[in-house]
């Protein structure tokens, strides 16, 4: 068995939670390994838009020029009904494919310092007397321990740290779904998307795949020029996807919707459905505890329609290298540490309010109600 050092941290997974937070602590001088079982450039469904949540890091890590160059500016969003009804409202993001992100964040974490280790297999976290002290892994061939002070679990929805810790709730009626694919020629409005920095996404909500919403979004430099969308569905409770096909749901959706006929009359997909799972905050997770802190999808924090997971994630990636650097400095990894100063939202009436916005993917009628509202106020 190779011997390592004891490292600052040890930070598992290296999507975009794991990459802020490492970049966040190495930029602070802690010792930080950053472990990934993937190698990068990885393909990860998603949404692919970065929301002004994780934009404002991205600017604190000083790579908002280098994510201006790869991205398509979105400046407003199209809601269509099953029924055929549509607005248009004011939305702003980036957006770029997942895997230019992620490419982009882990680079950026490595130039401030973290040290990364890609094709590293975490099997199980190391625990002495009630703390985790490192984690045991699999890289190179060979299987090996490497300690730490901290452990931060940013291995996503099915974590190996928080299943290692006993902190993962394997059942929640909130593990929802969220499948993508990649198309080209999708025909977007020359009024509402002139180029790349002026462009638009559409939503989608239908009683035929409920609950759950579609979208198309032009990703990358050249979005709009080529019409190279971002093409999916979420499903908000997986036991209704159980025996479902979401692909003859998309095409389905595409015959019965007009508007959605002819955006994609000419496409053609270029790249395969690839979907996941997606956690959320009613779940109600441990976020940390004697020498370790979850963090992004690892502490199911995604509230779909409320807040997006990226900047979740990047805000909680965020506080969690606040907290560490403090505990470290004090030699205090506790979990009364971490609960002095990890300054959590209050939940009870925020979830409450949450949860009844993701409840209403059950009803779609529903947003024709609100476009009609929406049309009403102008």
């Amino acid at each position: 068995m190779m011997q390592q050092k004891e490292r600052g941290a040890i930070i598992v997974g290296g999507g975009p939670a794991g990459a802020i937070c490492a970049a966040y602590l190495a930029k602070e001088g802690v010792d930080v390994l950053l472990l990934d079982k993937d190698r990068f450039p990885r393909q990860k469904p998603c949404g692919d838009l970065v929301g002004e949540g994780i934009t404002s890091h991205i600017e604190k890590l000083e790579i908002i020029h280098e994510l201006d160059e790869i991205s398509t500016f979105i400046k407003r969003i199209k809601i269509i009904t099953g029924s055929g009804r549509e607005a248009i409202m004011p939305f702003e993001c980036y957006s770029l494919a997942r895997a230019d992100l992620d490419m982009l964040l882990l680079d950026t974490a490595a130039k401030w310092g973290a040290e990364v280790w890609q094709g590293c297999q975490v099997t199980d976290v190391i625990e002495e007397e009630g703390f985790a002290r490192g984690v045991k892994i699999r890289y190179r061939g060979c299987e090996t321990e490497v300690r730490s002070k901290l452990v931060i679990g940013a291995d996503g929805a099915t974590s190996q740290v928080a299943k290692s810790l006993g902190v993962m709730k394997e059942k929640s009626s909130g593990r929802g779904y969220g499948q993508r694919a990649y198309f080209k020629g999708v025909k977007l409005s020359k009024v509402l998307a002139p180029g790349q920095y002026d462009a638009y996404g559409v939503f989608c909500f239908d009683e035929l795949v409920k609950p759950c919403y579609f979208w198309a979004v032009p990703v990358g430099r050249t979005g709009v020029e080529e019409g190279y969308c971002n093409v999916g569905m979420m499903v908000y409770d997986r036991e209704t996807f159980r025996g479902m096909s979401l692909e003859e749901s998309f095409n389905q959706w595409v015959k019965r919707n007009p508007i959605i006929a002819e955006m994609f009359e000419d496409a053609k997909q270029i790249e395969p459905w690839l979907g996941g799972d997606i956690t959320d905050a009613s779940q109600r997770m441990e976020h940390f505890g004697n020498g370790f802190i979850l963090i992004g999808d690892a502490a199911a924090l995604m509230m779909p329609l409320k807040k997006d997971g990226l900047s979740k994630a990047a805000d909680s990636a965020a506080a969690a290298a606040k907290a560490a650097v403090l505990a470290l400095r004090k030699k205090n990894c506790s979990r009364e540490f971490f609960e002095e100063v990890i300054k959590e939202e209050p939940q009870e009436d925020k979830l409450k309010e949450d949860i009844l916005m993701i409840q209403s993917l059950y009803d779609s009628k529903l947003m024709d109600r609100i476009i009609m509202n929406l049309l009403n106020n102008g």
